[in-house]
Parts: C-alpha cells; sequence; structure tokens
C-alpha cells in the first residue's frame, strides 16, 4: 500500500497491535480454563469455553452507512476501502442492503427470504443484485453479503451501504431508524451540495436514540468550491440541535489518487474520518466482545471453583465429608428438579410471555385504531384524487412507526421476561446465572396489497349537469309564457331573470354534484385505508404471536440447556466429594496439594475475569 495510506491507517494499526496483544491474554484464559475443565471431567464448560472462543474471533462492528439517495454512500464505502466493491451509478440506485466484511478470499452471497438458502454471487452479478435489475428484480434478495480479504475490515469492522431513505420521515426510513439497533455505528451521509435540511437533522436526532455513536459525512467537496462553508453550516445546524456529532468532510474522488502526499490526502479528509471508525467503533466493540468472554469464563470458574472447594473440604477435614457429601446430594436433587415441567421458572416463563402477548395485541390494535381515526380526519380535510400520493405515503410512515414500536415493545418485554427468569432460576439453583439477550424475531416487511388510489368520477360531467339544469329550466319557463300568451314585451323583459335562475340554479346543481362526487371519493378512500389497516393488523398480529412463541421456546431451550448444565456440575461436585471419602491419608495429601493448585489457578482466572469486567471477582 501507498505510504499515503499507510499513514491513513495508523491508528488502525497501532490499535490492531494493542488488541492483539488484549487477545493472546483473553483467548490464553480460556485455554487455562479449557484445560481444567478437561481434567475436572466438565465437558459441557469444556463446549462453552470453546463456544466463547468462536464468537469471540467473529465479532463484528457493524457501521450502517446511511442517507438520502444519491448522496455518495455507496462511492463513501468504496473510497474507505479503495476498493470497487458497491456498485455506483448515476442513474441506478442501491436497492439491496449490502454488508462489506472480512473474508480470507472474495467471495459474494445473495441473502433470500427464508426458507430459501444464501446463494453464491457472481461478482459480475453484484451491480445488478444490489440494484435489484435482471433475475434479481423478483425475487429481490432482502441483503447481499460481501467478503473481502482486507485489513481495515480484519478487526471486525462491517460496512452497511443501505438504501436510500426516499424521504428521511417516509415509511422506509422509519424501518432503517429501527434497524439501526444492530448497528455499532452510523455514518449518516450528505454532500456539500447544500446545507443540511430540518428533516436531516430531525433523522439525525433519531438515529442517536437508536445508536448512540453516529457522525454525519459530508461527500463532494471536490465539485463545490463552497464545501468549506456548508460544512460550518451544518455543525451549527448540529449544535443548534444539541447535537455533539462529529462532521467530516471527505472528497471519495481524492481518495483515488494514485499519490497521496500530505496536502493531498488533508484535502481529502479520510484520515480523520478512519481515525473515528477505529478508536469508536471498532475498540468499543472489541472491549465489549471481551466482556462477553469473560462473562462466559467467569460463569466456568464459578463451576469449577465450587467442584474444587467442595473437594478441598471432603481432603483437609475428613470427619466433615459426610456432611459436605450430604448437602452436596441435596444441592444435587434440587439442581435435578430445575429441568422438569413443574419447575417455578418454567410457570413464570409461561404466565408472562401469555401477559406479553396480550398486552402486545391490545396496544397494536390500539395504535391501528389511532391510525384509522387519523387517517380519516387527513381525508376529509382534501380531495383525495389530488392528495392521494400524499395520504398513502402517511399512512404508510405512520404504520411503520406502529409496527416498529410494536416490535420495540416485544423486544423490551422479552429481555424483562429473560431478566426475571433468570432471577427465579437464580434462587432456585442456587448458582450464578449471567442473562443473555432474548432472542426476539424482527419483522423484516409485511407482505400486503397495495392500497388503491380511489377512482376520480368525471369533473367535467358535473359540469355538463350544471349546463343541463341552467338551460332546461329558463327554457321551459319561457315556454310556459309563451304557452300562456305573454306579450312578447313582458317575456323580453322576462328572459334575464329566467336566465339569472337557470344560472343560480346550474350553480347549485353544480356544486352539489361536486359534494356528492367529493364525499363518495372520500368514503372509497376510507374505504380503501381500512381494508389495508386490517391486512396490516392481520399479518402483523400472526407475525407477533410468531415472534413470542418462538422468543418462548428459545428462552425456554436454553434455560433447561443451564438447568442441565448446572445439574451436571452438582452431580460431578457430589461424585468427586464421594470419591475423596475413599482415600487414604497419603492420597489425601497428595490430592490435596493438587486441588491447592487448581484453587490457585482459578484465582488468578477470577483476577483475569475482574480486569475484563470491572469486577472484583477475588476469592
Amino acid at each position: 500500500m501507498m505510504a499515503g495510506a499507510r499513514r491513513g491507517w495508523q491508528g488502525f494499526s497501532a490499535r490492531g497491535a494493542r488488541v492483539t496483544a488484549t487477545d493472546a491474554g483473553l483467548l490464553g484464559r480460556l485455554d487455562d480454563a479449557r484445560a481444567l475443565a478437561l481434567e475436572l471431567d466438565r465437558p459441557d464448560l469444556v463446549a462453552r469455553l470453546d463456544d466463547a472462543r468462536v464468537r469471540f474471533a467473529a465479532q463484528l462492528a457493524p457501521v450502517a452507512v446511511v442517507g438520502e439517495f444519491k448522496q455518495g454512500k455507496s462511492t463513501l464505502v468504496n473510497a474507505l476501502l479503495r476498493t470497487q466493491v458497491c456498485p455506483v451509478d448515476a442513474d441506478e440506485a442501491t436497492a439491496v442492503p449490502t454488508l462489506v466484511r472480512h473474508g480470507e478470499t472474495p467471495e459474494a452471497l445473495a441473502h433470500l427470504e427464508p426458507p430459501a438458502p444464501p446463494r453464491p454471487l457472481d461478482l459480475s452479478e453484484l451491480r445488478d443484485a444490489v440494484a435489484g435489475l435482471g433475475v434479481w428484480a423478483q425475487p429481490r434478495p432482502s441483503s447481499i453479503e460481501v467478503r473481502l480479504p482486507h485489513r481495515m475490515l480484519r478487526r471486525g469492522l462491517c460496512l452497511l451501504d443501505t438504501p436510500g431513505v426516499g424521504g428521511l420521515d417516509s415509511a422506509h426510513g422509519v424501518v432503517t431508524l429501527s434497524a439501526l439497533d444492530a448497528a455499532q455505528g452510523v455514518l449518516f451521509v450528505t454532500d456539500a451540495a447544500q446545507e443540511l435540511t430540518a428533516p436531516e437533522v430531525a433523522f439525525l436526532r433519531a438515529t442517536l436514540e437508536h445508536c448512540a455513536t453516529a457522525a454525519c459525512v459530508v461527500t463532494k467537496t471536490d465539485l463545490y468550491q463552497h464545501w468549506r462553508r456548508i460544512v460550518e453550516l451544518d455543525r451549527g445546524h448540529l449544535a443548534r440541535a444539541g447535537l455533539a456529532l462529529p462532521v467530516f468532510a471527505v472528497s471519495s474522488f481524492l481518495r483515488w489518487e494514485p499519490v497521496q502526499d500530505a496536502e493531498l490526502e488533508e484535502e481529502g479528509g479520510f484520515r480523520p474520518l478512519v481515525t473515528w471508525l477505529a478508536t469508536d467503533v471498532v475498540r468499543p466493540a472489541l472491549a465489549r466482545a471481551g466482556r462477553a468472554v469473560a462473562l462466559d469464563l467467569g460463569f466456568a470458574t464459578a463451576q469449577l471453583r465450587g467442584q474444587v472447594a467442595a473437594e478441598q473440604a471432603v481432603v483437609t477435614r475428613p470427619q466433615d465429608a459426610d456432611r459436605v457429601v450430604a448437602r452436596l446430594a441435596d444441592s444435587s436433587r434440587r439442581t435435578e428438579e430445575l429441568g422438569a415441567p413443574t419447575a417455578t421458572w418454567q410457570q413464570v416463563l409461561g404466565d408472562r410471555v401469555a401477559d406479553l402477548e396480550a398486552d402486545v395485541q391490545h396496544d397494536l390494535q390500539g395504535r391501528i385504531q389511532d391510525v384509522r381515526l387519523r387517517v380519516a380526519e387527513v381525508i376529509d380535510r382534501g380531495d383525495p384524487r389530488d392528495t392521494w400520493p400524499d395520504v398513502e405515503a402517511w399512512l404508510r410512515r405512520e404504520v411503520a412507526i406502529a409496527m416498529v414500536t410494536t416490535y420495540g415493545r416485544i423486544a423490551q418485554g422479552a429481555q424483562e421476561i429473560a431478566a426475571e427468569v433468570a432471577q427465579r432460576f437464580d434462587l432456585d439453583a442456587g448458582t450464578a446465572v449471567y442473562g443473555r439477550d432474548a432472542p426476539v424475531s424482527v419483522l423484516d416487511r409485511i407482505d400486503v396489497d397495495r392500497p388503491a388510489v380511489p377512482p376520480a368520477t368525471g369533473r367535467v360531467m358535473s359540469g355538463v349537469l350544471a349546463a343541463r339544469g341552467g338551460v332546461i329550466v329558463p327554457s321551459v319557463l319561457l315556454a310556459a309564457a309563451s304557452h300562456l300568451a305573454v306579450p312578447l314585451v313582458a317575456t323580453l323583459f322576462l328572459a334575464p331573470v329566467v336566465l339569472a335562475l337557470g344560472a343560480g340554479l346550474g350553480a347549485w346543481f353544480w356544486k352539489q354534484d361536486r359534494r356528492r362526487q367529493l364525499e363518495h371519493v372520500r368514503q372509497l378512500a376510507k374505504a380503501t385505508t381500512r381494508d389495508y389497516l386490517n391486512q396490516v393488523l392481520f399479518a402483523v398480529d400472526k407475525d407477533c404471536r410468531d415472534t413470542l412463541r418462538l422468543t418462548r421456546r428459545a428462552l425456554r431451550d436454553e434455560f433447561q440447556q443451564r438447568a442441565a448444565d448446572v445439574h451436571r456440575a452438582a452431580r460431578l461436585t457430589l461424585a468427586a466429594a464421594t470419591a475423596a471419602q475413599e482415600l487414604d491419608a497419603p492420597q489425601r495429601a497428595r490430592r490435596a496439594g493438587t486441588l491447592d493448585d487448581r484453587a490457585a489457578q482459578l484465582r488468578d482466572l477470577d483476577r483475569a475475569v475482574g480486569v475484563l469486567t470491572g469486577t472484583d471477582r477475588r476469592g
């Protein structure tokens, strides 16, 4: 890589060296704990520690690149990696989210809707797949995954190139915001053509509610001479909105220059952005991954420490052996009951999921009913023949907000249930059990028919009917005057009055017909929205039930596995203590020395866990 590029990567390179040393220490502790678990015949803990190692090696720091259409998002991703990975076209926009992550060899996958498996994607097909063209138009992939052997991605950084949100306050924008909960960082992209707009500032404010680590990137600085003024205006808008976000001005075009001197590198603006990604996104993600591994390590050491301590009590104090074994036998019986369907945690789990399902259904119905009432008011304030596109966009946005809120409620409720069950499980088991996030399905999209635009009845016909009314009435009056032998002079004087009356009646007919047509169109629009909302309610209610059922099943399986682990630990501890009773004095002395060494190793592991988690686990 060129000299300028090496300077730009100093933040990542230095951080990589520090992380490597930290990783080596953490992985070494996992190896020590694994060796102890093997010696103490704990294959369950060996499997848990191996799984922790795999998860740590695969840890990711996804960064979502969001913004309006044609702001330079795909170009920014390509420029960051100095690789043409995301297709860029002047006429075609990104239609499918594209995740770029590390891989030993370049490859791409198209993720289709379940249960269809991912489909390998030839790199020559990447442009059409990302734009949703050709054979990829139907069915369109839900996402594209590209893997590259790039040093910037090696430490777990992933770049998610998202489609333009099509209006930041649109339904697409709402769904994009909800997806940011899984991101470690967000790059909001706007170009230097104009300053931040009010919807963009509002979107950024909402972004921080979903992901606290975000930055604003002003692109295309090489195309606009006034870009510095735009950047200052953007900083002012963010400051007035109370948003403490870094603003980076970059030129993706200059990033591709083959020679990068100091002046050109500074003008390109990518070095501060790369440093921010390294220090504010990747580093915290690695720290969180390390803490997660430390929790698994702490769980294993706690299990091993209990087993060693019980055997030590029998070996060093033979007179207390019967009491220790009796206590361990009682613990084994209690932990065996944890796997029974009548266990307290099983009942708590079933009751809380049922309560959450009832609350979610009531809340969803209330939100849809509120949307139904408000869209009727919106329709009544205008003529749907003119305002229907705006009404439809508003309706879809409100429905998206209701869906996102509902699934947020499910996720929060599942988290609370997991915590409550874990607490009850802890009380039943008599051992510490750490909690994991509840596996909650996220609604991707709902397959409902697009609401039909109400047909416009003929406005020309209103004029025809009014004209007929205005002509027929004067004709009848004049014919009557002629029939009654009204003098011609009187008839001539009467004609203007009759014509005025006819015009007035014609206008009245026209207004009445227009009012009738408008009311008819409004009723059609309301019926269309009711049908749409009924379909939404039916689909979302079914998906919510499925989500809650899967949540309950996943939590049940998770805690049943924990119950099996805890019972296995109690059983093996009882077996070790029972076997220690049979040792003679010389054997007890040798065994005591071995156990002292293992206890010292466990104390050392506890200290390491305390450093990684910020807690004191010495003992």
